[in-house]
């Protein structure tokens, strides 16, 4: 019994990925004659079936744009001088990061802000 709940366990979060694999081909087989705002309104559709797959499940998104660095949930790509943002905060989002019920999957990928040179304490 151990052994199939760990072989299936993710079945029910696999069969809502499912809807979002037929939307992808779906957009995939009708690019070639569609419009770009059609794209894009199928786009946004296959994404909003990701988010709601993801919501159910309990994957919160992780975009601390602004936010004061944390790096036990973000991961520094690079520093980069700023006059308007906080040193040691969230300047660009590189790419976000992931939660499973407050366990984290990926690390935010961030630069993160840092004091022009010659103002620093």
């Amino acid at each position: 019994d151990v052994e199939q709940a760990h072989r299936f366990g993710i079945e029910r979060f696999a069969q809502e990925l499912l809807g979002v694999a037929d939307s992808l081909e779906a957009a995939q087989g009708a690019a070639g004659g569609s419009e770009p705002r059609a794209l894009l309104e199928g786009q946004q559709a296959t994404l909003r079936l990701l988010q709601a797959a993801f919501q159910k499940y309990g994957i919160q998104q992780i975009d601390p744009a602004g936010e004061p660095f944390d790096p036990q949930q973000h991961e520094a790509m690079a520093m980069q001088e700023s006059d308007t943002a906080e040193p040691d905060s969230v300047l660009q989002v590189v790419q976000k990061g992931y939660q499973l019920n407050g366990r984290l999957l990926r690390p935010a990928r961030v630069i993160v802000a840092r004091a022009p040179a010659g103002t620093e304490k």
